[in-house]
């Protein structure tokens, strides 16, 4: 049982001593979502950068380098740093840690130009938003991997699978990349702010060159007391120009029974990955296939909650529910697989998961859709479909074009 994993004994001491002078190192995140609302962390105890096997946690006496894995390594920071009064950790975990937890095969090779795992250790934080000081940035235009064509031909090919009985959905994604130059990546955030204001909007510098900008409104996990959370999203439409047209649209997103089944499948994965933590009969489905309206898009979505057994953890939750449900599909380790081999390419950050985990257990983590990351002078962003047996190649392709639109507006591309 996850509750039976005790942390590393060689990890205790040398996680304790690092942080042991309590100095703070400059650091940047902010959450729309913190524990008391919008969440500005610019004071860190420490940092964890970690990626494929190798960590490094950075406070501002020491630097310290470690062979563990990514779930070991927070498990054993949390039993050791939770002695530190009001501390949490906040950042991103990679949806490509998946394969820490699962058998995915052989990955592709990374070229996210970012670790899989961003943390860092806060004990104190301020409210209210981030300033973004009016710097400059350039972006070219952005190349789509794979393009139109070669993304319709993997949905094809994925109808074709889910047909043979292999899977009932998977979520395929293509990567938008262009060049980007910047004197910081806050004002490209900011703008993201104005253009798709988002209830999980969150911002983590990892250092001058790189930050991941999520504009996410979908609820991974919200744990407070115990009482567990989750809100998939499935189904999207546009907004409508005029009225009438708009409110046509969110009716026919709530009537459309290849959305609803879609929606009914992902929610029987999230009751599954909570149950396998929650107390016995605890996991409800509070409410189903409700209209989120943002500013570009429909959304339908429902609520699922739970009550973590008293012997199991925030981090067991994270083991037994990662990756989000929304983004991987049914059954969840297969459908992981599917996409993995139509995409070949590492997902980064996108499709992860963002947000924070207090010492004491609460945490809330978004879904990692809406996401861009800034990596070797270029930007990264994801946009994802779920498919299913009734999917329509073009329409996929256009959907995940109505959810790139907010992006391009942002960087004037």
């Amino acid at each position: 049982m996850w509750s039976d994993r005790t942390p590393s004994p060689s990890l205790g001491p040398q996680l304790r001593a690092a942080v042991a002078s309590r100095a703070t190192l400059k650091s940047l995140m902010w959450l729309a979502s913190g524990p008391q609302g919008p969440c500005l962390l610019e004071d860190a105890l420490a940092t964890i950068a970690y990626a494929h096997g190798h960590a490094v946690i950075t406070t501002a006496t020491t630097r310290l380098e470690l062979r563990v894995s990514a779930f070991d390594l927070l498990e054993a920071a949390m039993e050791v740093w939770r002695d530190i009064p009001g501390a949490m950790l906040a950042g991103y975990f990679a949806y490509d840690l998946a394969a820490e937890l699962e058998d995915l095969g052989a990955l592709p090779a990374d070229d996210t130009g970012v670790p899989q795992m961003f943390l860092g250790l806060y004990d104190s934080s301020a409210s209210g938003p981030m300033h973004a000081a009016p710097v400059a940035f350039t972006a070219g235009p952005l190349s789509s991997r794979p393009d139109s064509a070669g993304f319709q031909a993997a949905v094809e090919r994925t109808v074709g699978t889910i047909h043979a009985g292999d899977i009932f959905q998977t979520n395929l994604c293509r990567r938008l990349e262009g060049a980007f130059s910047h004197e910081g990546a806050e004002p490209l955030f900011a703008r993201l702010c104005e253009v798709n204001p988002a209830r999980y909007a969150a911002f983590v510098r990892i250092d001058d060159q790189r930050a991941v900008l999520s504009m996410s409104p979908e609820l991974y996990l919200k744990v407070r007391d115990g009482i567990v959370e989750s809100a998939p999203i499935k189904g999207t439409r546009p907004r409508g120009a005029l009225p009438e047209l708009d409110r046509a649209l969110a009716e026919g997103l709530l009537a459309s029974k290849k959305d609803r089944a879609e929606l009914a499948m992902i929610v029987d994965v999230v009751r599954n990955d909570l149950g396998r933590v929650a107390k016995t009969g605890s996991v409800t489905v509070t409410e189903h296939a409700q209209l989120m309206t943002l500013p570009t898009v429909h959304h339908s979505y429902s609520t699922v909650r739970a009550q973590l057994r008293e012997d199991a953890t925030s981090v067991d939750l994270l083991r037994a529910s990662f990756p989000p449900a929304s983004i991987s599909g049914a059954p969840k380790i297969e459908a992981m697989r599917v996409a993995m081999r139509e995409e070949q390419q590492l997902r980064g950050p996108a499709m992860g998961a963002i947000g924070w985990i207090s010492l004491s257990g609460d945490m809330e983590l978004s879904v990692a859709i809406r996401t861009a990351w800034i990596a070797d002078n270029k930007i990264r962003y994801y946009a994802g479909c779920g498919i299913t047996a009734d999917s329509v190649p073009s329409e996929e392709y256009e959907e995940s074009e109505h959810k790139v639109a907010a992006f391009r507006r942002a960087l004037g591309v």
